[in-house]
C-alpha cells in the first residue's frame, strides 16, 4: 500500500512554460504567487510504502504473540512537477486548498507521473518576427493607467526581446490601460491586446508632410482655443499649416473641450472624434467686407434692444433687435419662439453664439429706425366673460379665501383711461392647491401652473339667490334589507359588513364544523347595513363602495387599488371634471 502526504510547498513562479529537460524540477510552488493556465511548479510530498516483513525480526513491528502477517511502513520524499490547468479551472491555481499535492489539487493542477530531480534548464522563448515590414523601431512604451485609443500600439521590454502590442477596437480599448489587462502579463491581456511582433530601437522620424493630396484652403483660420460651446458644426481652425473642421452635432460639442485640440501635443487622438482635416493653409484669412443686408428681408423699424433677464423676461412673439455694426449702423430683428423655447429668450442673446440662442430666437431680418408707438392696448384678442367680473384676487387673505378648483377671480391690469380687468380660473385637480399660494399669483411667473386665463370682464356678477341646503331626512320605516342602523336616511347606500368569529351551535346546519366538534364552533356573519350618504370629509376613511354626495349628487368610491385615493383631499369629488375621477364615480342623485 502506498500513501502520499504533501510536506513542502515553497518558492517562485515560472516566467514561461517551455523547458528542454522534463526531468528537472521547476521552481517550487509558492502560496503568495499568482499562477495562470500553463504555468509549471514543483512540489514535494511524502510517500509511505507498506510491505510484508518476517515477524520478530529487526525492523519488523510485531504485536505480542503474532507470528505471521506482520508489515512495516517505509517513508520517502518525492518531488513532482505540476502544470496549472487550462480554462476556467486555472483560477483555482493560486487559491488556498488547491496547492499541488493538496486536498483539491486535481481540480487545478496536472501532476507529472515521473519524479523530478535537480533544476530544470529553461529554454528561452523564440523571438517573434519584426512587427512591421516598414519600420522595425519600437512605438512608445506601455504605461499603466493610460487611456489607449483603438488600434494604438505600445512596446513592452522583456529579458530576451521587446514586444509590440496593438490595443483592441472600441469599446474594448477602454480596458487597455487598466490593471489585469497589461500586455503579455495581465490575467486578461489577450482580451484587449494583440501581439504584433518584436521591435528594436525607435520608430524612424517621418519626412516633412506632403500636402499634395489636400485641398489648398488659402489663408489659415484662427488657431484652436479651449472653451465650452465655443465651436459649432463646420467651424474651422488651423494648426501646423493644416485646416481642421468641427464635426456635426452631437460631436461638435467636443470641439472646444480640453483634450480635443487637433493634433494634441500629448499624442492622443481623441481630437479625431471632433475634428476632420479638410486642407492646408498659409498666412491668414483676408478680412471680409462689411456684411450687407438683403433689402427684400427688411422688417422695417427696429424693436427694443435685447436685455438679459430671467426665463420669463420674454414671451412668445416678443421682438428684440441686436446691433451688429455701428459704422454703418446695422441691426437685426428677432422674434421669441413659443413656449417652452421662450424660456431661453431672456437667458441668451440672439447672437450669443451658443446653441441655446437658436432654441429661443428666430431671426426675422434687418431693421432700421424704431417701431412707431402703438395705440393703447385693446382686449380684442381676449374673450368677454359673460355675467360680469368675479371677486377680486386678494393676495393678503389667501389662507382664508377658500379658493378651490373652478373658482374665478378678477385682476385689474389697467387703471387708465378706463379700468380693465381680466378673469382667471383656478385649475382643477391637484394643481388647485397652488391657487392659495402667493408664488402662484394670477399673471405672475408661475401663474400658468395654477390658473387659466379665461378672458376679460365688465361690471359685476349678478347676485344669486341663497342656495337651499339639501336635508337628508329620516325614512319612517327602515327598508327590509337593512339590518342597521335602526333609523335609515332618505339618501343611503347598502354596505355588507362581515363579522368573523361569531359563536354558533356546532350541530346547526349553518355552523361550520369540519372536525365534528361539540363546542367552540364559530362562523362568519354578513349583514347589510344602510349608512347615510354624507358629504366628503378628508378625515374619514373610505373603502371601495362607500358613497358621498355634493348636494344631491352621489359619488361612489372605486374598487382596489383606486379606493386608496378616496380619502385624499386632492381627489375630493367635484361637479367639474378633474383628477377626482381616478378615485370616484358619479352614480346618480339622492331622492
Amino acid at each position: 500500500m502506498i500513501k502520499i502526504n504533501s510536506i513542502a510547498l515553497t518558492a517562485a513562479l515560472c516566467g514561461f512554460s517551455g523547458y528542454a529537460d522534463a526531468a528537472g524540477c521547476h521552481p517550487a510552488f509558492s502560496g503568495s504567487a499568482t499562477y495562470a493556465a500553463g504555468d509549471w511548479v514543483s512540489a514535494s510530498s511524502t510517500v509511505e510504502t507498506t510491505e510484508a516483513c518476517t515477524c520478530g525480526t529487526t525492523g519488523c513491528p510485531t504485536p505480542t504473540g503474532q507470528t505471521t502477517g506482520c508489515e512495516k511502513t517505509t517513508t520517502t520524499t518525492e518531488v513532482h512537477n505540476y502544470q496549472c490547468a487550462s480554462g476556467a479551472n486555472s483560477a483555482f491555481c493560486s487559491q488556498a486548498g488547491f496547492e499541488p499535492a493538496g486536498q483539491f489539487s486535481d481540480s487545478a493542477w496536472t501532476k507529472e507521473s515521473a519524479v523530478c530531480s535537480g533544476v530544470v534548464t529553461p529554454t528561452p522563448p523564440p523571438t517573434p518576427a519584426v512587427w512591421s515590414s516598414a519600420d522595425s523601431g519600437c512605438p512608445g512604451a506601455f504605461v499603466a493607467g493610460t487611456d489607449y485609443a483603438a488600434a494604438e500600439k505600445v512596446s513592452l521590454a522583456g529579458t530576451a526581446y521587446t514586444a509590440v502590442y496593438e490595443c483592441a477596437a472600441a469599446p474594448n480599448n477602454q480596458f487597455c490601460g487598466k490593471a489585469g489587462y497589461e500586455p503579455g502579463t495581465g490575467q486578461y491581456w489577450a482580451v484587449v491586446w494583440t501581439l504584433l511582433g518584436s521591435c528594436s530601437g525607435t520608430i524612424s522620424p517621418t519626412s516633412s508632410p506632403n500636402y499634395s493630396t489636400l485641398t489648398d484652403a488659402g489663408g489659415c483660420p484662427d488657431p484652436w482655443e479651449a472653451g465650452v460651446n465655443k465651436y459649432e458644426e463646420n467651424d474651422r481652425v488651423s494648426k501646423n499649416g493644416l485646416v481642421f473642421q468641427c464635426a456635426a452635432f452631437p460631436f461638435s460639442g467636443f470641439c472646444g473641450q480640453t483634450g480635443y485640440e487637433p493634433m494634441n501635443d500629448d499624442g492622443t487622438e481623441y481630437w479625431k472624434d471632433a475634428w476632420t482635416v479638410v486642407g492646408h493653409c498659409e498666412g491668414t484669412i483676408s478680412p471680409t467686407a462689411t456684411p450687407s443686408f438683403d433689402p427684400n428681408n427688411h422688417v422695417g423699424g427696429c424693436p427694443d434692444e435685447w436685455v438679459g433677464g430671467t426665463n420669463t423676461a420674454y414671451e412668445e412673439g416678443d421682438m428684440v433687435s441686436i446691433t451688429v455694426s455701428t459704422t454703418p449702423l446695422q441691426k437685426i430683428a428677432y422674434t421669441c419662439k413659443a413656449w417652452p423655447w421662450s424660456g431661453f429668450c431672456g437667458l441668451y442673446a440672439p447672437n450669443s453664439g451658443l446653441q441655446e440662442d437658436q432654441q429661443g430666437w428666430t431671426m426675422n431680418g434687418g431693421c432700421s429706425g424704431t417701431i412707431a408707438p402703438t395705440t393703447a392696448p385693446t382686449f380684442a384678442t381676449l374673450s368677454l366673460v359673460a355675467g360680469g367680473c368675479p371677486p377680486d384676487y386678494d393676495e393678503s387673505n389667501l389662507s382664508t379665501s377658500g379658493i378651490e378648483a373652478g373658482d374665478q377671480v378678477s385682476l385689474v391690469v389697467s387703471a387708465a383711461p378706463t379700468e380693465r380687468r381680466v378673469v382667471y380660473e383656478c385649475k382643477s385637480g391637484a394643481a388647485s392647491a397652488y391657487c392659495i399660494q402667493p408664488a402662484f399669483i394670477p399673471g405672475g411667473q408661475y401663474s400658468a401652473m395654477a390658473w387659466d386665463l379665461k378672458g376679460y370682464c365688465d361690471g359685476t356678477i349678478s347676485p344669486t339667490a341663497a342656495p337651499t341646503a339639501y336635508v337628508n331626512g329620516d325614512q319612517p320605516t327602515a327598508p327590509a334589507q337593512c339590518t342597521s342602523p335602526a333609523t335609515v336616511k332618505e339618501c343611503f347606500f347598502e354596505k355588507d359588513v362581515t363579522t368573523t368569529g361569531v359563536t354558533c351551535t356546532c350541530s346547526d346546519a349553518d355552523c361550520p364544523n369540519p372536525n365534528g366538534e361539540t363546542t367552540g364552533c364559530t362562523k362568519d356573519v354578513t349583514e347589510t347595513t344602510c349608512p347615510s350618504v354624507d358629504t366628503f370629509s378628508s378625515s374619514a376613511t373610505y373603502e371601495a363602495g362607500d358613497v358621498v354626495r355634493i348636494g344631491t349628487k352621489k359619488f361612489q368610491c372605486k374598487a382596489w387599488p383606486y379606493y386608496l385615493w378616496c380619502g385624499n383631499s386632492a381627489y375630493e369629488p367635484s361637479l367639474e371634471a378633474g383628477v377626482w375621477t381616478d378615485a370616484w364615480s358619479e352614480i346618480g342623485d339622492c331622492p
